[in-house]
């Protein structure tokens, strides 16, 4: 996708929201919340891409007289690709709006969310912490609605998972003490900023089926090339996070589910510094110092895993020694 060529004039204060669904339950409840809770709706725009099985998935559109600001592309359940390939799709329905919203279809907005995230924006730029910020972090669990709280989910560190990919840590709550506290790492079911990151780092359409990845990837590639990420110094959106009797794309599509590629891809990116791909990463800051300055945790059990594994080595080496030993004699 080139952004560039577009040649789009940029539509000040208005918000592109990018939602990629997979036969969920939640997203006509998500565009419902979105607008109802928008201090400017009208300047609101939402781009999906909306994976059903067409015979008994509810449609996202529903009767809304704001239909005219959602863009919709619809794609059998079948032919799905995963969440990182419907996102790129997603960034194809973008048409000029200054800033971007990305998140997940079972999302709870509060109220006036659109000001607030400008006015973060804004506000990070005019204090001078940062000329290219990011809001993103893990939302709060939408069982926590009515709770009231001065803590927000911080997304840490990270961790390598069995398959030697980097995974974010669980978020850990901190009080923000109504100010913006750095990080490192951005959650794909939200984060915002200005637009403009489209034509530095374009979405990448080869990552097919690809979960375990997506955001360490995501978040270096916007690091590399400048850009800072903060947590929101308030909750602005609530996720449903038990989900696990709802419709999965890697069951569903389990014969033809496989992201080795991806994978590889991703590990191979991670390892090089400053590759020349077209949605490789950037070369304003480097892979090292992301590492050097990012939280990375151990993985005991790789640890572990390597430990056994040189035992097991060692106890052969010995065995075939009294074998030597036994034949000799």
């Amino acid at each position: 996708m080139d952004y560039k060529v577009r040649n789009i004039n940029i539509k000040e204060n208005f918000i592109f929201v990018s939602i990629a669904s997979y036969r969920d339950d939640e997203c006509q409840k998500t565009i419902k919340s979105l607008f109802d809770n928008a201090k400017n709706k009208d300047n609101c725009y939402i781009g999906i891409c909306q994976q059903n099985n067409f015979d008994i998935d509810n449609d996202c559109l529903i009767n809304n007289e704001l239909n005219c600001n959602i863009r919709i592309i619809r794609i059998p359940y079948f032919e799905a690709k995963g969440p990182t390939y419907a996102r790129y799709l997603c960034s194809g329905l973008w048409n000029g709006e200054e800033y971007y919203l990305q998140i997940d279809s079972h999302t709870t907005f509060i109220k006036d969310w659109d000001e607030k995230l400008i006015n973060m924006i804004k506000e990070i730029k005019n204090r001078k912490l940062s000329l290219k910020p990011v809001i993103s972090h893990y939302p709060i669990d939408v069982i926590k609605i009515n709770e009231k709280t001065n803590t927000i989910p911080h997304i840490h560190s990270a961790e390598y998972n069995k398959n030697g990919i980097l995974v974010l840590s669980t978020a850990i709550y901190i009080d923000t003490k109504n100010d913006y506290k750095l990080s490192y790492f951005m959650s794909a079911g939200m984060f915002f900023c200005e637009s403009k990151f489209l034509n530095e780092i374009p979405f990448d359409p080869t990552l097919d089926d690809l979960f375990e990845g997506e955001e360490i990837l995501t978040s270096v590639k916007f690091y590399t090339n400048g850009w800072d990420i903060f947590t929101p110094k308030e909750n602005i959106i609530y996720h449903e996070y038990g989900r696990g009797n709802k419709p999965k794309y890697f069951i569903d599509n389990n014969k033809t589910y496989n992201p080795n590629n991806a994978i590889l891809k991703v590990k191979r990116l991670l390892s090089l510094d400053n590759n020349d791909e077209k949605y490789g990463l950037g070369k304003i800051r480097t892979l090292k110092s992301f590492y050097s300055n990012a939280t990375i945790l151990s993985n005991n059990n790789n640890d572990n895993d390597n430990n056994n594994y040189i035992l097991l080595i060692l106890l052969l080496l010995m065995l075939l020694i009294i074998i030597l030993l036994i034949i000799i004699g």
